[in-house]
């Protein structure tokens, strides 16, 4: 059977438990349990077909020998002992599996059972997130769902243990066939099942080394689902010096202002990036069982499936288990000190003295700059939010497309859309560094903050009262463009990526022209002075620090 038809009678598999069972309702951890229970008869089933096929082989082989004995050659001495043999073995079905155990595990013998949660128990996993315990919000929603699919792993664990019970069964036929006629069926066949039994049977150290050949650290597969790329780092670069006063992710914001709106939805999100991961790994169970059924066909029939498929299964799944480690490389590699982020806009964001009295606002200037600076600092943060998120999506992209083959062009495993993805998602994950960079590399900001501190050159016919008017509406554009150009900038990487992918709608021109439009709406007050500066006009109007 191919991998194709294996995965297909599984899913069939799964239509009739579900079905036979009218009184079934529940979770998908139900459903897992309903499966396990209607199953864990099979192992013994299947010991005993073996036995009566022990049966069968040892009488063949007893006929096998007295033709031997009566025609030598056409009966060579070879087929009856073989089938001894065999028979032997099947009669040992448990030790034969042993050994298979012990060849890829190194020694460790495992047993199945049906509440077997050898690879990994999901339930626990989610863990205590702000706004889970609170109904009807987005975090409740995902901790619903990694809690009713909690014992999926298991599920897998108990599907590749049958596998591997056939499986070795038909290794010992083929090797049986292969004695008896090594000309129609070659060593390799029966060879590879024993492999493929064992890795089936090992199906946890078999992830393990999938996991350690991306990640090396030692956490194992099991700890890559706990490992979360650090928390502060998505509400971080906020409007304040004090990296968590706008949108604090750890304690519930109170009030009912558009910024505090903002600040909740990211609270009761917060949970999105280890979902995901939690999401990859599932995905990395299923590739990793899918890529050693692949290995497998190739090796019976390499015309018709190509070794990189395995490999290629191998190396997505490892990947998938270790996203946190794979994130956080492509987040080091594009920004070495993303943990380092500062402020990206300065702690007097365009007033010259003072803020405006938000409580009674009663002109249209103080209205205007009590919205925005209500709505900057988080807006910034949860733009951040959205970046990481988009980051870690556009990563688990890439990671799935290694599974692909070249014929797939820009979005094959070495198309430059794949190739791209990984990159724009590593830019998205930093994607406040990298505005920064561009700032202080249009503008020299080495400070890392915008100029955004207005000045007036004449006040002297002007009011207190008109002058701080003034400053107002100058402050509210100054942070409506902060806002905008950021939104900007990131929605330029998203058209790069198009472009990569070859969208008809996307271009080159129109990803930079957002990039760079971004990056200067942020810093208008710098682009200000420098147009002042050029034109010889700084002696008068508005300059900004």
């Amino acid at each position: 059977m191919t991998s194709k038809q294996l995965f297909s009678g599984f899913i069939s598999f799964l239509f009739f438990v579900l079905f036979s069972h009218s009184a079934f309702a529940g979770d998908m951890n139900d459903l897992a349990e309903s499966i396990a229970d209607s199953t864990s008869r099979l192992p013994a089933l299947i010991a005993g077909f073996a036995y009566l096929s022990g049966l069968l082989l040892a009488t063949s082989a007893i006929f096998k020998s007295i033709d031997h004995v009566s025609n030598p050659t056409q009966t060579p001495i070879r087929v009856p002992v073989i089938r001894f043999l065999i028979g032997g073995a099947l009669f040992a079905l448990p030790i034969i599996t042993e050994a298979a155990i012990t060849t890829i595990n190194g020694g460790t013998i495992t047993t199945f059972t049906t509440s077997d949660t050898a690879l990994y128990d999901l339930s626990g996993a989610f863990g205590a997130l702000t706004g889970y315990l609170t109904v009807g919000n987005v975090n409740s929603v995902m901790g619903s769902i990694v809690f009713s699919m909690g014992q999926l792993p298991a599920l897998v664990a108990m599907v590749a243990y049958l596998l591997a019970l056939i499986t070795t069964v038909s290794a010992l036929y083929k090797t049986r066939d292969h004695v008896e006629d090594p000309e129609r069926v070659p060593l390799k066949d029966a060879v590879i099942r024993f492999i493929t039994a064992g890795l089936l049977f090992g199906l946890p150290t078999a992830y393990e080394a999938m996991y350690t050949t991306i990640n090396s650290g030692g956490f194992g597969f099991a700890g890559a689902v706990l490992q979360l790329v650090s928390g502060i780092n998505f509400i971080m670069s906020t409007e304040s010096a004090t990296l968590l006063t706008d949108c604090n992710v750890f304690a519930w914001v109170s009030g009912t202002t558009l910024g505090d709106v903002m600040c909740t939805l990211l609270q009761t999100t917060s949970g999105l990036p280890k979902f995901l991961t939690i999401v990859s790994y599932l995905l990395g169970t299923i590739l990793g069982l899918w890529a050693i059924i692949k290995i497998r066909d190739h090796v019976n029939n390499p015309s018709q499936t190509a070794l990189h498929e395995g490999i290629s299964r191998l190396l997505a799944a490892g990947a998938f288990f270790a996203l946190p480690m794979v994130a956080l490389s492509l987040q080091y590699s594009v920004t070495p000190n993303v943990l380092a982020v500062a402020v990206l806009v300065g702690t007097n964001t365009g007033f010259v003295s003072g803020t405006p009295t938000c409580g009674s606002a009663n002109s249209l200037d103080v209205a205007m700059a009590c919205f925005m600076d209500d709505i900057l600092g988080p807006s910034h943060v949860l733009l951040n939010f959205f970046c990481f998120v988009a980051g870690l999506i556009f990563v688990m992209i890439g990671i799935s497309r290694l599974t692909k083959s070249a014929q797939e062009g820009a979005r094959g495993p070495g198309g430059i859309g794949t190739v791209t993805t990984f990159l724009i998602g590593g830019l998205l994950m930093s994607a406040t560094t990298i505005l920064r960079a561009i700032s202080g590399s249009l503008f020299g900001v080495f400070g890392m903050q915008t100029a955004t501190t207005a000045s007036l050159a004449y006040t002297g016919t002007m009011t207190a009262a008109e002058t701080a008017a003034a400053y107002n509406v100058i402050d509210a554009v100054l942070k409506f463009m902060i806002v905008i150009g950021m939104i900007s900038f990131v929605r330029g990487l998203f058209i790069m990526r198009d472009v990569s992918e070859g969208s008809q709608g996307a271009s080159t021109m129109a990803g930079m022209t957002h990039i760079m439009g971004g990056a200067l709406a942020v810093n208008l007050g710098p682009v200000i002075n420098a147009v002042q500066a050029t034109l010889g006009i700084t002696t008068f109007g508005v300059t900004f620090s």
